[in-house]
């Protein structure tokens, strides 16, 4: 019963924030044109079609940056793949190195793909869509914190298959890859990252 009051609520989410992205994005064109006319219209007083135009893509763009660091906006993996044709999982011996790094892997976040989200059974925060679901422990909600394996494997996200936490240039995630040495700066970094996105959900969620 849960689950289908679940599902009911993501589909219905899914249409409210397509919507509410195609709205915006045509809100933001309308109101880039706007203020490009009033902050031309104020330091010169006289304009043409071609000020006009070139300053409306410079608003334009700030416009964009402050809904992105809104956390209002919508956020698809990009690129996106096929997750079930998908074949260039990274060949990582995760099995012998859990003791170690206690799948900090699982605390990363990222965006979830089109793909994903129709699909209906990889969670998604409602605050903040559609970045992958987090526990308040910080681990992805997906995972096992007893074995430390993901619930959804059948279904695991191209972000998942696709991590090498041995060469990873975004997440240090090991100081020794072979001598099995956590990067002991990774968690507070990441967990920091994570009580942003959480805070900034719960921020949306109750505007």
């Amino acid at each position: 019963m849960i689950n289908s009051i679940r599902d009911d609520i993501s589909q219905g989410l899914l249409y409210t924030h397509t919507r509410i992205g195609d709205n915006t994005r045509k809100i933001l064109e309308s109101t880039s044109f706007l203020y490009s006319l009033i902050e031309l219209l104020n330091e010169k007083g006289v304009i043409t079609i071609e000020e006009l135009d070139e300053r409306r893509w410079q608003v334009a763009e700030r416009l964009v940056r402050e809904f992105a660091e809104s956390g209002l906006g919508l956020t698809y993996q990009g690129p996106e793949y096929g997750k079930y044709t998908f074949d260039k999982e990274a060949d990582v011996d995760c099995e012998s190195r859990l003791d170690t790094c206690k799948a900090v892997c699982c605390k990363l976040p990222f965006a979830l793909s089109k793909q994903d989200v129709e699909e209906g059974i990889i969670r998604w925060e409602f605050g903040r869509p559609y970045l992958i679901a987090h526990g308040g422990n910080g681990y992805c909600v997906h995972l096992d914190r007893n074995t430390y394996k993901c619930t959804v494997r059948e279904h695991l996200t191209v972000p998942c298959m696709d991590f090498d936490c041995r060469n990873n240039k975004q997440w240090h995630v090991w100081d020794d890859y072979e001598k099995k040495i956590l990067n002991p700066e990774l968690v507070e970094r990441i967990d920091k990252d994570n009580s942003k996105i959480y805070s900034s959900c719960l921020s949306n969620e109750f505007k």
